[in-house]
């Protein structure tokens, strides 16, 4: 009896949500196309997390191929964005880029970009996506970016990511000389 207490016990802890505050957005784009075929490929997709906020995909195949992907997740934690878009035209390089910033209740900001291009004369294909966050251990960001092409084509893909701190401003007390009775900024 003594067992079968502790597994519902157990159970019923690990199926309890967690009460953490947090809000998370996550979007990818992808889009290709070959000088061949008339039509190409296009996908997308968005997800969020949070009290508050929404997710749209939108994908188009054709002779101009388009995708893209936006979430947003709000809570008591903070804000996160994301924005992820992807185009290939019949002719022409393929391009994605995505874009993600997360802001929390302290102020600290999270942000980062991917994007690629490829260009070949048969196949080309490009991908890029994100996901950025708020929460107990601080706001993140992250971005990736790919592409595909034939043997003959080049991909270029490039990443980054930052955070940034809150400026405070601070007045220097009335009793200091006169230079330095003005407001000052600093980083915490």
């Amino acid at each position: 009896m003594k067992r079968l207490t502790r597994l519902v016990a157990t159970l019923t802890v690990m199926m309890i949500p967690a009460t953490a505050p947090a809000s998370d957005a996550e979007t990818s784009a992808t889009a290709g196309s070959n000088r061949y075929h008339r039509n190409g490929t296009a996908a997308a997709s968005a997800d969020y997390a949070g009290r508050v906020g929404f997710a749209r995909t939108d994908a188009r195949s054709g002779p101009l191929s388009t995708a893209r992907g936006v979430a947003v997740g709000v809570d008591e934690s903070g804000l996160s964005l994301s924005v992820s878009n992807a185009f290939a035209p019949r002719y022409g390089p393929a391009v994605a880029t995505s874009f993600n910033l997360s802001i929390d209740r302290n102020g600290r900001v999270s942000r980062s970009r991917g994007m690629t291009v490829s260009d070949g004369p048969i196949h080309r294909s490009a991908t890029a996506g994100g996901r950025t966050g708020t929460g107990r251990h601080g706001n993140t960001a992250s971005a990736f970016a790919s592409g595909k092409t034939d043997r003959f084509g080049r991909v270029r893909a490039t990443t980054n990511s930052h955070q940034y701190r809150p400026t405070r401003i601070v007045r220097v007390h009335r009793q200091a000389p006169r230079e330095l009775r003005r407001y000052r900024s600093y980083r915490r």
